[in-house]
């Protein structure tokens, strides 16, 4: 009795632990895709909109980009109080924070909380291509991240089966 409570515990465990692996990828997936549109929007508004980066900082504030848009509000208010802040050095603390606990790699979040840092260009032309190669990167990690989602999940999710019963093999 005790042996068959332990198997299906141990299964059970194994089972949940990929599940939640796979979450985490279909959670990347979506992630990836709304920091896409961010910076979509990002550069029509610099192009188009002629707009400084924290007044689109305020904008994408006002959007509903799930947790993205606290982040986007303290940007938008530390870079107004503290005026002798530096734009990109408030977006690093800031945006390093926000996507330090989300299911992204390292490059990726560095896409993204690096940015400022490399747009010194004054004029929009420059900071709207800026924007769009890291657009075009996270584009490219999005598009291979969707296509390659079921099968990384049906893996992850026979691997953590495959574990459970060979787990319950070496422990009878």
């Amino acid at each position: 009795m005790y042996k068959l409570l332990g198997v299906l515990c141990i299964l059970a465990g194994c089972i949940g632990w990929g599940s939640a692996r796979a979450n985490q990828e279909k959670d990347r997936v979506r992630h990836l895709r709304t920091l896409f549109h961010i910076l979509g929007q990002m550069r029509g508004e610099i192009s188009y909109g002629r707009h400084t980066l924290p007044e689109i900082c305020l904008l994408l504030a006002e959007l509903n980009c799930g947790c993205y848009n606290s982040c986007f509000l303290r940007i938008y208010e530390r870079t107004g109080e503290e005026s002798g802040k530096d734009f990109a050095r408030v977006w690093e603390e800031e945006m390093g924070d926000c996507l330090a606990r989300l299911p992204l790699r390292e490059d990726e979040r560095e896409a993204v909380a690096g940015l400022p840092k490399t747009m010194n260009f004054r004029e929009e032309d420059g900071q709207s291509g800026r924007i769009g190669q890291a657009e075009a990167f996270l584009e490219g990690r999005y598009r291979q991240a969707e296509e390659t989602y079921e099968n990384r999940s049906k893996m992850i999710r026979s691997i953590s089966i495959l574990t459970g019963l060979l787990l319950i093999i070496l422990l009878l």
